[in-house]
């Protein structure tokens, strides 16, 4: 199963879903590995004005899910 977990505030997307931005973050320091960000509607459009009309309708997901009936893995 797929799932989007934001690297800001910690919610998450069982499945891909508008508005979620994968943003390439490097260290310039050099202290951490390159690697892809993902970030929800609301930090999105709170750290780079990306999509606010999408952000102001999101509702984001902190709590586990029960598993549905096709979640095998």
């Amino acid at each position: 199963m797929t799932k989007l977990e934001c690297d800001f505030c910690g919610c998450y997307a069982p499945k891909p879903r508008r508005g979620w931005v994968a943003h390439y973050r490097d260290d310039p320091k050099g202290i951490d590995e390159p690697r892809i960000a993902m970030f929800c509607p609301p930090c999105a459009a709170a750290e780079y004005g990306f999509r606010p009309d999408v952000a102001a309708t999101y509702e984001c997901i902190f709590e586990p899910q029960p598993p549905t009936s096709d979640d095998t893995s």
